[in-house]
């Protein structure tokens, strides 16, 4: 049987209490597309380690902010809280795949910080610096509350179809500049950027959304974690 490509997860962590976190969707999404989820507790200096053991990588979500610092801003109200720890490792984590060519996947946080990584910019607070609303939707989370246009001829448009696609929202922060390189892949219906890509490697994407708990109700998002997965196979070769 053909062993399953090892997917690494990046980790939550509550350091009041002492734990690390992360919602089973991401892992029951690693294993329905095929992969074998890895998960990553916050190690300094531990990529090249962590690198040598995957396949594929998805840099996850969470409740807290990219450190504005990292992209040259200062912090201004409206920037929530930060997890410094955790950032510095997946950043670290991010950079060494990337220079790796390994396939990675940003969800939400891990897609402004796949942009951020590339030298581009957020924006601190979509109401406070761009008068935009409705990026942060009222529970359930997980379902849908609008569209996204997806751009034909993207990656992710070869994985989820192009044209419209209804998706989650839960971010009060997103992309203001693209980085060096990145392509933005797809738009809400009032411009923010929604889904990124780096077109000069073989599989790195990033989605504004959660796709890994949207799919149940639109089957659709399943195909990120497919098309992940797929090329953590064909790099295995």
């Amino acid at each position: 049987m053909r062993a399953r490509p090892r997917i690494g997860l990046t980790l939550d962590a509550d350091e009041g209490e002492g734990r690390y976190f992360l919602g089973r969707a991401y892992i029951e999404a690693v294993l329905a597309a095929g992969g074998l989820p890895i998960l990553l507790p916050h190690a300094k200096d531990a990529a090249a380690a962590y690198l040598a053991l995957l396949d594929g990588l998805v840099v996850t979500g969470g409740f807290f902010d990219v450190p504005p610092e990292l992209y040259g801003d200062a912090r201004r109200d409206g920037c929530g809280a930060t997890k410094p720890e955790r950032t510095a490792f997946e950043k670290d984590l991010l950079e060494a795949a990337l220079a790796a060519r390994l396939p990675v996947l940003g969800v939400c946080g891990g897609m402004q910080l796949l942009n951020v990584v590339r030298g581009g910019t957020l924006y601190q607070d979509l109401p406070l610096e761009a008068g935009i609303q409705g990026h942060e939707q009222p529970a359930p989370k997980d379902v849908p509350s609008h569209e996204v246009a997806v751009q034909p001829g993207t990656h992710l448009a070869a994985l989820v179809g192009p044209g419209a696609l209804s998706v989650n929202s839960t971010h009060h922060q997103a992309i203001r500049e693209p980085g060096a390189g990145v392509l933005v892949s797809a738009r809400a219906p009032d411009g923010i950027a929604e889904a990124i890509e780096l077109p000069d490697l073989p599989f790195a994407l990033g989605v504004q959304w959660h796709p890994e708990a949207a799919l149940r109700h639109e089957p659709r998002h399943a195909a990120l974690y497919r098309g992940l997965v797929a090329a953590a196979q064909d790099r295995r070769r």
